[in-house]
């Protein structure tokens, strides 16, 4: 599995690197000393994702899971642990070849760390999670309890999660009523204040981005009202 991944992320880099370095060489007016630069910082870039990508992995012993990222490493004591979870990728739906589910650990101060590869890509994700978390239930301590504090932490950053995906959900769903608005004036004869006003800068600069914080504000009230009256 890993000489797969290692031979999926180089044709991932060839093909960048051409796609490229095509318009690069084909740019007449483009300086030799803006052209070679430009093509050393990607391939150095594309280097160093590749290298990062490939030490990442998640292992685990008696004392705790240990996860190498791409930038930095993670300890989590099986005792600090709050839960491990599988979650769906929002980023599926929009990125092709992504792993659909995810599995994330939480830690004692409310932090969600990603288990590197322990996904529906490269493992049974159930079979995984189950292994996980009866390790983690048996070597935690018969004194383990649920931190409060990192509860609260925990459900406020899956509020926060949620209420970005749905502003996300909101502008994509307003996206074509946008389109049609701001081309409106093109087709009918408006008043020339409502002209002015559904310009493209007004229509998209300001129209979708203030969807996106006006429903996330919404609904992450919401959920975090659900949260303190439950």
């Amino acid at each position: 599995m890993r000489q797969s991944r290692k031979n999926a992320f180089l044709w991932v880099i060839a093909i960048g690197t051409l796609t490229l370095a095509l318009p690069l060489w084909s740019a007449d007016d483009l300086p030799d000393s803006v052209r070679y630069p430009v093509l050393l910082v990607w391939v150095a870039l594309m280097g160093w994702l590749f290298y990062a990508t490939l030490r990442c992995r998640t292992a685990a012993d008696i004392k705790a899971i240990h996860v190498r990222g791409m930038a930095k490493r993670r300890r989590l004591a099986w005792e600090d642990i709050q839960d491990i979870r599988a979650e769906l990728n929002p980023a599926s739906a929009v990125q092709s070849g992504a792993a659909n589910v995810l599995v994330h650990a939480y830690g004692r101060d409310g932090s969600k760390v990603l288990l590197p590869f322990v996904d529906d890509l490269h493992v049974n994700v159930e079979r995984e999670l189950e292994l996980l978390v009866g390790a983690w239930e048996e070597l935690r301590g018969d004194d383990w309890a649920p931190d409060p504090q990192a509860a609260f932490l925990i459900d406020r950053r899956d509020d926060r999660q949620a209420a970005f995906m749905m502003g996300f959900a909101a502008v994509m769903l307003a996206f074509i009523p946008l389109t049609v608005l701001m081309l409106l004036p093109l087709f009918v004869d408006l008043p020339e204040w409502l002209a002015s006003v559904l310009t493209p800068f007004l229509v998209m600069g300001v129209g979708a981005p203030l969807i996106f914080v006006l429903t996330a504000t919404a609904s992450y009230r919401s959920r975090r009202s659900s949260s303190n009256s439950g």
